[in-house]
């Protein structure tokens, strides 16, 4: 066996280890969602569907970070007056952003 070959043997031994690291690295810097879309009831994700809500925002200045109907919690994470109080993200949007008065 030459040099390179062993190389090659001893990194793609490494390999899988380090994509284990680099998916646990990303995992823990990955922002946490303020609500999981599994857990919603199909009546929860209807609503959110009818305003069009979408978590990011296409739109950085319509966020609901900046919405009147937006009431913050911990983190980027709060709640919605239009879904009834459920949780959002305070960098998602919807079709009825409403600007907090100045």
């Amino acid at each position: 066996m030459d040099q390179s070959r062993r190389t090659f043997v001893g990194l793609a031994a490494l390999t899988p280890l380090a994509l284990l690291g680099g998916a646990r690295a990303f995992a823990e810097s990955a922002p946490a969602l303020c609500v999981d879309p599994e857990t919603q009831t199909l009546s929860q994700r209807n609503r959110r569907r009818s305003i069009g809500y979408a978590d990011p925002a296409t739109d950085a200045s319509k966020t609901c970070n900046g919405c009147a109907f937006f009431t913050p919690a911990s983190g980027n994470c709060g709640t919605c007056q239009l879904l009834g109080g459920a949780p959002v993200s305070g960098g998602a949007v919807c079709s009825s952003f409403a600007p907090k008065p100045a």
